[in-house]
């Protein structure tokens, strides 16, 4: 069963990270967040069944009720023998005044050991204290939103067509999984690897040599294409409202771990099973000596940068929503990916994206995840593609999103449709764990944080590329990217 809006995220408050200086000023490191303890054990049964929904085997919310009466009753005893030493100061005060007296002398020795008992005992119990919410935090930490109730339950098979838009091939419907693609058109559409080798605007093979597999260098038209794309993202993006940024390519270990990615090998991680996809970075001088408690990662989308960059701030709820477009180098370990999707740029450790990021005031971010759906549609339709929009089922939503939709391009060269874009509301999920709030009347609520892929370029472009090459082998360009294009209206074959 799932559970009331009102409870999308665990967390109660973050508690202030340590600061260090730079450059004179004070730069947060490690963010660590408290959760709703109580919460989480007075529903143990609704967040575990969410979880499993969720395809999640390691979040185990009757342990933290477990852990956090533990907790509760460690503090109790930390009360009780404050009193206790309370009192036996106190009386060592009244005592004082008559040391005159052998009694009183015997009596101040008995409080003494009191206070000394009392004293001990709550630095034993201090020492249980740490090292019980270090596991309560753990374990909370592995709990995942909660999901929208008209999210479909189940993996990606149960994914749920919303529309489709196009019929960039003359057919009278876009063809579904399974249709025989061979009636699209009498064009032979090739697959864009076999595309790009013959356009000679991608070289896989100096990528390899220089970096390794899945790395690559865009070349002549392609390092054209690319920049067209991120301009047309970006204009079309700050047209709407939204305001441009160029991000870093780098963010700490807990930052990626507060927008719901996962900065840890499995292990660490309380054996979820699932490999990170994080590439940690660490300096060659460090190498060989202590590793920093909160490491710095590439990021695997500036979604992590636009948001974290209101961490621990206090918004006005004039501002709100705040919208904000972000490009940046995107990384990825992609691990456990197989097969054909390795294949030329489909799926790469390294590729230009721009992200859209918006902070909505949480009565209004169902109205701001549409608005996000509405723009990334119009672009994707003004580049002439055929696409379908996706509501996605419950083993596709991370650990951030409670209701994410994703935009499929058909391939012709693929023969199938593949992802090019995704959309989520992430609630407060991220905004509790980076501490971004907006005033309220009474006390402040938590942020909702959105995402959406404008343009994620080497998926773009093998849905272009292989839409719009004709039969003597050039590929033409949309008219919308022409601007940025140097004059050219397609890419030609290498002679």
């Amino acid at each position: 069963m799932l559970f009331p809006r009102r409870a999308i995220s665990l967390l109660s408050r973050t508690r202030p990270a340590p600061v260090y200086r730079a450059g004179g000023l004070q730069v947060r490191t490690l963010l660590q967040a408290s959760f709703d303890y109580k919460y989480i054990r007075d529903n143990a049964d609704q967040l575990l069944e969410n979880a499993t929904n969720r395809n999640v085997h390691n979040a185990r919310p009757h342990h933290v009720g477990e852990l956090y009466d533990e907790y509760r009753g460690l503090l109790t005893q930390t009360n009780e023998h404050r009193s206790a030493l309370n009192a036996a100061s106190k009386e060592m005060g009244v005592l004082a005044k008559s040391m005159s007296d052998p009694k009183s002398k015997s009596a101040m020795l008995d409080l003494r050991e009191r206070a000394r008992v009392a004293k001990q005992a709550i630095q034993d119990i201090k020492a249980q204290l740490t090292e019980v919410e270090s596991r309560l935090r753990n374990e909370a930490a592995k709990i995942p939103n909660t999901t929208h109730p008209d999210t479909p339950i189940g993996d990606e098979t149960k994914a749920r067509v919303v529309r489709t838009h196009g019929d960039l091939h003359n057919i009278k419907t876009v063809p579904v999984d399974g249709v025989n693609t061979l009636e699209l058109s009498n064009v032979e559409f090739q697959d864009h690897y076999d595309l790009v080798q013959r356009l000679g605007i991608v070289d896989m093979e100096a990528g390899a040599r220089v970096a390794g597999s899945r790395f690559h260098y865009w070349r002549g038209g392609g390092a054209l294409l690319e920049l067209a794309l991120v301009q047309y993202a970006m204009t079309r993006a700050a047209a709407a409202g939204f305001v441009p940024h160029i991000t870093p390519d780098a963010a700490r270990s807990s930052v990626v771990d507060a927008c719901g990615f996962r900065p840890r090998p499995s292990a660490e991680d309380g054996g979820s099973g699932e490999a990170s996809q994080i590439y940690r970075m660490t300096p060659v001088a460090d190498e060989r000596g202590e590793h920093s408690a909160d490491p710095l990662c590439l990021v695997a989308t500036a979604e992590i940068p636009l948001v974290a960059m209101k961490q621990q701030q206090i918004l006005d709820g004039s501002s709100l929503p705040e919208s904000v477009a972000g490009l940046s180098h995107c990384f990825r370990a992609e691990a456990g990916a197989r097969g054909r999707d390795t294949r030329g740029i489909y799926r790469l450790h390294q590729f230009t994206k721009v992200e859209l990021v918006t902070l909505s005031h949480p009565t209004h971010s169902d109205t701001e995840l549409q608005r996000l759906l509405d723009f990334q549609t119009s672009l994707y339709a003004d580049l002439g593609l055929t696409f379908r929009v996706l509501q996605m089922p419950s083993h596709e939503l991370g650990a951030s999103a409670y209701q994410k939709y994703d935009i499929e391009a058909w391939m012709p060269g693929r023969k199938q449709w593949g992802e090019i874009s995704s959309a989520s509301n992430c609630t407060d999920y991220q905004a509790r764990r980076l501490g971004i709030r907006v005033r309220g009347e009474g006390q402040h609520v938590f942020v909702h944080t959105l995402n959406a892929t404008a343009v994620a370029v080497p998926r773009l472009a093998v849905a272009l590329l292989e839409s719009f090459q004709r039969p003597d082998g050039h590929v033409v360009i949309p008219s919308v990217l022409r601007p940025w294009m140097m004059g050219m209206e397609s890419l030609a074959p290498q002679k």
